[in-house]
Parts: structure tokens; sequence; C-alpha cells
């Protein structure tokens, strides 16, 4: 890795959090439970919010979890997804791809009007239509191996910080001794997944020779754990997730949670989180139950018809259809427990990805004194194009019922407050990344209600410049 670069915008597992240094009304202290497990408690004296609900929404893929069992993305293959977000690039004139990043960042290089994401340039070069994303998650899931070699560090530092079991004790020391074992006997049989011999892309006609199994796949899978195709154990739902539960239910805070993805990802995410939250997990203990509904509804956008969701709530009987937004924000406000919310890819993917049919959230600019706060986490919400971000900042206007995609120039402003890129890497490297940065999205919601003359400038471009 470049040890010697000390950028505020590097990704690093070891990554000091510095635009949390400041946020002194957190009291975090380590405890230890009476099986010895260690965990965090985070205090909060800030009281300025508290009176809000939060309502949280959380993209699924490298947001929560890496791995995906429905599209058979394995760890390996998300971290690589994951990282061609993070490097950047252009396509020069001879249309050849040129690396402009040395190591990850979420921000765009300054001094490049021609910078993209590699993710996205790939984006643009393979996917026509909806099902090519299958190709795309292929190409991208084996980028270190190939074009992106040079940026192995970096992927090898996130696979450690995936590990179940950490280095220093017993089951990791047998483990790793397994994996070394067997990839000496049938190196081309038991490769590691974070090693494939098989191109993502290869034909069907030419199939891979299958895997001989791992003798630990003979072994249990604990809870929240995730075993590869080589038997590597690895967390399936990144723990900073119920570390933010546990802080959230010691502050009495109320709150709502809403998984929101684009895919069929949800079911298996919200099986393994119903049996953590019933305190099978040894690490994390919970003070009371959190509901989990078990069924996702859907938000939809068709062409010029209103945002329509379709959800089943836990004290209903029947899935309730909503077509009025302001309905649909008292409803999401209302919920409680844990749910899952699958988006319209299809609207989006048609409009070239352009936030205005992205994954909706609620603001009115006209309410200072707020009840909830909506903050959506997703790897792929960014500031810097509109066609590459998935985050619809709903502009409520209560004089005309009517709600307005709000204008891409004021993004920055709201960026950590209503959504938020999240940043796999600070998520790794400190359990408590999401206390710490719902926190300083409810800081900067404070500051931005005091300025009345922004708020103005929101709603007003936001109802002249009806992106629906």
């Amino acid at each position: 890795m470049n040890d010697d670069k000390n950028n505020d915008d590097t990704l690093s597992t070891n990554a000091s959090l510095e635009q949390h240094e400041n946020l002194h009304e957190l009291s975090i202290t380590q405890q230890q439970l009476s099986n010895g497990c260690e965990y965090t408690t985070v205090a909060n004296n800030n009281t300025s919010s508290k009176r809000r609900k939060l309502i949280l929404h959380f993209d699924n893929r490298n947001t929560l979890q890496v791995a995906n069992s429905v599209s058979a993305t394995t760890i390996e293959q998300g971290v690589n997804n994951f990282l061609t977000g993070v490097l950047w690039g252009y396509e020069n004139d001879a249309g050849e791809w040129s690396w402009i990043s040395e190591y990850p960042t979420l921000h765009k290089p300054e001094h490049s009007s021609r910078c993209i994401t590699y993710f996205k340039y790939l984006e643009n070069q393979i996917v026509r239509e909806a099902i090519d994303r299958k190709d795309l998650r292929a190409k991208t899931g084996s980028f270190v191996h190939n074009e992106g070699a040079r940026f192995r560090p970096y992927y090898d530092a996130l696979i450690e910080s995936l590990r179940y079991n950490r280095l220093g004790g017993s089951e990791r020391a047998r483990e790793d001794t397994i994996l070394n074992i067997e990839a000496s006997q049938k190196p081309t049989e038991n490769a590691s997944e974070s090693q494939p011999k098989t191109q993502p892309h290869q034909q069907p006609g030419n199939p891979a020779r299958k895997r001989r199994s791992s003798v630990l796949h003979n072994d249990g899978v604990p809870v929240n754990g995730f075993r590869s195709a080589n038997g590597t154990l690895y967390h399936y739902i990144l723990p900073s997730f119920f570390q933010l539960i546990q802080y959230l239910q010691k502050t009495n805070r109320d709150f709502v949670i809403y998984l929101r993805t684009m895919g069929d990802d949800s079911k298996n995410f919200l099986r393994n989180a119903e049996r953590i939250l019933s305190n099978e997990h040894p690490s994390f203990q919970f003070s009371h139950c959190l509901d989990v509904n078990p069924e996702p509804g859907c938000i939809e956008r068709p062409k010029g018809e209103p945002i329509r969701l379709r959800m089943k709530f836990q004290e209903a009987s029947d899935t309730e259809i909503i077509n009025d937004e302001f309905a649909i924000h008292e409803k999401l406000e209302s919920g409680f427990g844990i749910y899952a919310i699958k988006d319209d890819f299809t609207a989006w993917f048609q409009k070239n990805y352009h936030y205005t049919k992205s994954k909706p959230v609620w603001f009115d600019p006209d309410d200072r004194s707020p009840r909830s706060h909506h903050i959506l986490f997703d790897d792929n919400f960014r500031v810097i194009d509109p066609h590459d971000s998935i985050v619809d900042i709903r502009i409520m206007n209560r004089e005309k019922h009517q709600c307005y995609s709000c204008p891409f120039e004021f993004y920055p402003e709201l960026e950590n407050i209503f959504a938020v890129q999240a940043n796999l890497y600070l998520i790794l490297a400190d359990s408590n990344y999401y206390v710490k940065t719902i926190d300083e999205c409810e800081r900067n919601f404070d500051k931005l209600l005091e300025n009345t003359q922004l708020l103005s400038k929101i709603k007003e471009k936001s109802s002249i410049q009806n992106n629906d």
C-alpha cells in the first residue's frame, strides 16, 4: 500500500476517522460479556436531535453485507466489485482505459473533467439492457486478478477485515492451516475464491473444473457466518450494523430501519438479522427484541404516474398500496423494527441511472421542527453526476401537495444529512462507523434547519425544476 499517503480521501482499514474527531458528545467505552467477548457501548450526550425519530435506510451490497447468495456473489467478488467503484480514470483518445487513481477513494480526483470510476466505465461498456448487469458483476468480480492487479494490497486488506476468525486465535490458526494444506495439495481444484483459475465470463460450453469441497465445509457455520467455496469463514452481515442497533436501544432512540435494494437479496439478510437480534450471537446482546418483517415490500416508479409503495406492515393483515407521497412518508415514519423495500431498478435504468428515478427519501423544508429524519446509506450515492447517483431527495411542498426531486446542484449541501456514500473501508475499520456517521448527519441537519435562506432556495427551485 501507499503508506506515505496521508490524504483524507485515502481509504485504509487502518484509517483514522478524522471527520468524527470533534464528536465530543459521544462517549465510547469497551466492555466484556461473561463469555469473554468484547463489545463497545456508546453514550450520546447530544440532546438537540434526540427528539427526532430516525428513519434509517440501508442498501445491502457493500453497505451491510458483501456476499449475495441470490446473485451468487461471493465475498471475494463483492470486494472486487467495491474496488471498481472507488478507483478512477478515463478513456483516452485511443479508446483505452487510463488510470488516475493510485489508491481507492470515494471522491473524484480534482483537475480531470473526464474522470469516472472504473465501475462506471465498465457499466457504459457492457450494459445495454438490464440482463447485462449479470455480465457486469462477472467482470468486476475478478478485477484484482486481471486489469486491477496493481490494487491487490487494498483487496487483501478488505478480505482480512471480513474474516470471521481473527488473527491470533486458535480457530483462525486451524482454518489457515487447513486452507494452506489443501491449496498446496490440490492447487487447481481447491484454488481460493480469491484466486480464481476461471474467468467469470467463461463461455457456457467450456465449464470450469468442479472444486473439491474443503474439509472446513464439515464444520458448522456459526451465527452470521458465511463460508466461501474454498472454506474460508467470513462475516455475512457487517458487525457495525448490530453495533448501531445496540447503541440506538441503549440511548432510547426512536427509530425504524428499511433495507433499500434494487435486487432480491433481502430475505436472507432478514433471516440472519432476526437470529442475531434474538441474542444468538455471542458478541451482541440486545436489551429488547426488534421486530423483523420477513416480507419485503417495493417502491414502484411507473412512467407518468405517482410513486407507489406496496408493503405489508406488522400491524396489517394485508399488503397496503399507497400512491400518495405524503402518505408514503407518514407510513414509513410510523414504522418500527426492520423492513425491506425493493426499489424500482427498471425505472432507474430506463432513465440512464438518473437520480430522479432512484431511491426516494423525503424532506419538508418548511418544517423547522421535524419529528423525523431520513438518512440513506448507499455506496452508489455520489454528488458529482446526476447520472451516477442512487438517492432521490424528495422535497415536500405541502401547499401544492406535491413532492419534487431536489435539484442536483443542492446535493453537496445535503450530503451527510439525508444521504451518505457508504465507505466499506471505514465500516470494517470501525465498528462504530454508523453510530458516528448518524451523529454527524444529525448535527448537519440541525445546521441546515437554521439556514433559512438555503431552505427557501431548495423549495423554490425544486418547484420550478420539476424533474419528473
